[in-house]
């Protein structure tokens, strides 16, 4: 469709961006917080509540969802939802929010080797599932919030489309009641690392979240970014909340209550646990949209293509986002992307192969995960030197055998060796620091062994793959929290040859 005459209209101001500011440093809540570590916390809008998941050990008790209880919290009488989580047993749960009359929460199960995102509410004992269409979650940590009004929800996830590991999406009420497909927020707010934890602002526009992007004073930071238009991929720069809140260790789950001086958040500084409950005095000043528009102008313009709404794929290297040729292997055809775009004409649902010589190839969903617009695919280089995590090749808790699925991302390395006959490679395994040390050399050991077994097993000469168990020995994040032990549980190869 072509346009030569254009109505420009001139905006005085969008809105005014919030301002954060903090009096002293954080202190712990000693009334909540227990030697088991508090994580994942959420504040009750609509009174005087709060809620949050407490890390167990050992096999799970009993199918409730949560303990209510009462607590004294700064003289105040509280309500304290305290949602259990299993560390994998049975698996995760956390609250992502309140509506007056129940909780939202986010739980994430294991069922046949393959991780499944769900977003729950509950109501007097009642329990539904929310459906969500398209949503896919392959991590084992789902986390959330719920704006005020209901009509909101920002999940943090890793899906098909994530730029890095967990990213934040936006899922949206529809008029008639149900929920939109998950949006992914965009590169402005997501990276590489991990997104977790938000916090929607009254205004529906101030985001907080917590990010152990490059730049943070810790593992996790917290930020804030406040959102440019209802595209709800334009923010602004996030702003990291200081030195006032964040440290050494990892700040997650900031959140306030309308009206309060209080902001809370979980800290694993200084802690009795893996994650305590901390408050902060603090002020915030949101001002409401103050969009104001002067009459329309007509202008002629030349004639010109109006931009359409496509999907776009575009592969880049995942260390140095340059981009690369690729190829992408349907059921039916193999596309060539010279400069490493493709156009998605339509959404199939198909689980494609993108492909490019020198990199560990990826399968993606041609899915409504995918956003209108630009999707990055990262590839890992398979260059000597080069060390590749393979996040999907994951086990069952304490042992080596590996959980089904896991086969299909060491598929594609097999199919890397057998187009590339000269590279020979180094299997790495480690698991996080709790625990026995000694145990844990030995557990990561038997998983390199069952992946180099599995490996030799489609008929690459054993040659060509050695392996060796580090345990804990050799952290790529903190072990301070579940969030971050869980990058330090993995395989990896290093190339040793090209």
């Amino acid at each position: 469709m072509k346009s030569s005459i254009i109505t420009l209209l001139t905006f005085l101001s969008l809105f005014s961006y919030g301002q954060i500011s903090f009096e002293g440093s954080g202190s712990q809540v000693d009334s909540l917080n227990t030697p088991s570590g508090q994580n994942y916390l959420m504040l009750n809008p609509f009174k005087q509540a709060i809620a949050y998941t407490e890390e167990k050990g050992g096999l799970p008790q009993s199918d409730e969802v949560f303990n209510s209880i009462e607590k004294n919290i700064g003289g105040q009488s509280w309500e304290v939802l305290v949602f259990p989580d299993w560390l994998g047993e049975k698996g995760m749960v956390s609250p992502i929010g309140f509506s007056p009359f129940g909780v939202f929460y986010s739980e994430v199960i294991l069922d046949k080797g393959i991780y499944q995102g769900k977003v729950k509410f509950v109501s007097e004992g009642k329990v539904e599932e929310l459906s969500i269409p398209y949503l896919k979650n392959k991590a084992p940590v789902q986390s959330g919030c719920l704006s005020k009004d209901g009509k909101y929800m920002i999940l943090s996830m890793e899906s098909n489309n994530t730029y890095g590991v967990e990213d934040l999406y936006v899922v949206k009420k529809k008029a008639d009641g149900t929920w939109d497909r998950p949006k992914n927020l965009g590169f402005q707010l997501n990276t590489e690392s991990q997104e977790v934890t938000p916090f929607l602002a009254e205004d529906n526009r101030t985001l907080f979240f917590a990010t152990n992007r490059r730049g943070g004073q810790g593992s996790f930071d917290l930020f804030y970014s406040v959102r440019q238009d209802d595209s709800w991929r334009n923010w602004s720069e996030p702003v990291n909340l200081g030195p006032q809140v964040n440290t050494t260790g990892s700040e997650t789950s900031f959140g306030y209550l309308d009206g309060s001086e209080w902001a809370y958040y979980i800290s694993s500084q200084d802690s009795d646990g893996y994650g305590d409950i901390m408050k902060i005095r603090f002020q915030e000043e949101i001002e409401e949209d103050t969009t104001v528009v002067e009459e329309p102008v007509i202008a002629i313009i030349e004639e010109k293509e109006e931009p359409k709404s496509e999907i776009l794929l575009k592969v880049v290297d995942a260390k140095t986002g340059e981009s690369l040729p690729a190829e992408m292997i349907t059921s039916v055809e193999t596309k060539i992307g010279a400069n490493g775009q493709f156009v998605i004409d339509s959404l199939t649902g198909e689980e494609v192969e993108i492909k490019s010589a020198g990199y560990l190839p990826k399968m993606i969903m041609l899915d409504e995960q995918l956003n209108v617009g630009e999707n990055i695919i990262t590839l890992s280089s398979i260059s000597k030197g080069s060390v590749v995590v393979l996040d999907h090749v994951l086990f069952h808790r304490s042992t080596a055998n590996m959980i089904e699925g896991s086969q299909k991302e060491l598929n594609l390395v097999v199919e890397v060796m057998n187009d590339n006959p000269n590279i020979k490679i180094l299997l790495k395994g480690h698991t996080d620091n709790t625990g026995d040390p000694v145990k844990n050399v030995q557990l990561s050991e038997e998983r390199v062994k069952t992946v180099k077994e599995y490996i030799i097993a489609q008929g690459i000469s054993p040659y060509r793959v050695t392996g060796r168990g580090y345990g804990g020995n050799e952290p790529i994040a903190s072990n301070e929290t579940e969030e971050t032990r869980k990058l330090n549980r993995r395989v990896e190869f290093e190339v040793v040859e090209d």
